[in-house]
């Protein structure tokens, strides 16, 4: 069993209908993890919950992902400016062995 905290949750009652065999198969998971029906929803909700606000948060760009944190303070204020495409001259190529 988990230890109880000293603080007292607010709490909220809530009608749910759900099908006879998902309710006693969440019943016996329940008694299973000695926990009450309501904490082992309440469980599965919040754990659903955080998993959707970790998946929610903003990728990382790839230059944040690539910079160390030991980086100088003006690595982080450059830009990093690509090469326009269109400005580059073409070359051609081939696969060729005999026109190298």
């Amino acid at each position: 069993m988990q230890p109880r905290s000293s603080k007292r949750l607010i709490t909220k009652n809530v009608t749910l209908k759900l099908p006879d065999d998902i309710c006693r198969q969440a019943r016996h998971r329940a008694v299973d993890e000695h926990k009450s029906l309501s904490a082992r929803l309440a469980a599965l909700l919040e754990r659903e919950l955080n998993m959707r606000d970790a998946s929610s948060e903003k990728p990382k760009t790839l230059i944040e992902a690539l910079t160390l944190p030991e980086m100088p303070d003006w690595f982080h204020e450059k830009k990093l400016a690509l090469e326009d495409r269109r400005t580059i001259p073409v070359r051609e190529f081939s696969f060729d062995p005999k026109e190298n």
